[in-house]
């Protein structure tokens, strides 16, 4: 039976992948400013794709970097709060997954044998369908808060 202690387990599992993902945005916060940083990985990143298939998605991406830049920046500091608050706690996972699982894609990462071998990478990823299917916000989380607010009868 799932007792206190795995919720309390999850918990800290979502405020350390939340910190993860705001502070990776904190320091991109410069490509609003400027999307070459970006630009210049995905240069780099198309120059040894892991596949025929990254190397289409590399190019369909590169023209959009720019915009790309600004989604990343928004999306790990928006996802990254939401995570470490606990607030649309199984939103947010999915889509943390979504994004990470796109970088690691568009790097290739995820064709390479040292991504099988333990690495750092594949618990990250891994990390956000636990949070996604462990109902992680429902302890030291607002998502824990809202379930547990006495429901209003009809008008």
């Amino acid at each position: 039976m799932v007792n206190r202690g795995f919720f309390a387990s999850l918990a800290f599992l979502r405020i350390a992948a939340g910190l993860s993902l705001l502070l990776a945005g904190l320091q991109k916060l410069a490509w609003f400013g400027s999307s070459a940083p970006l630009e210049q990985s995905i240069a780099n990143w198309a120059q040894h794709p892991g596949g025929p298939m990254v190397a289409k998605y590399l190019a369909l991406m590169a023209p959009h970097h720019a915009f790309l830049a600004r989604v990343v920046v928004l999306g790990e500091l928006g996802l990254g709060a939401l995570l470490v608050l606990g607030f649309l706690t199984p939103l947010a996972a999915l889509l943390a997954f979504v994004m990470v699982l796109q970088f690691q894609f568009a790097s290739g990462q995820l064709f390479a044998l040292s991504y099988l071998r333990g690495q750092a990478p594949l618990v990250y990823l891994l990390a956000f369908p636990v949070l996604f299917l462990g109902r992680a916000g429902t302890v030291l989380g607002f998502d824990g808060l809202l379930s547990r607010r006495p429901q209003r009868s009809g008008p």
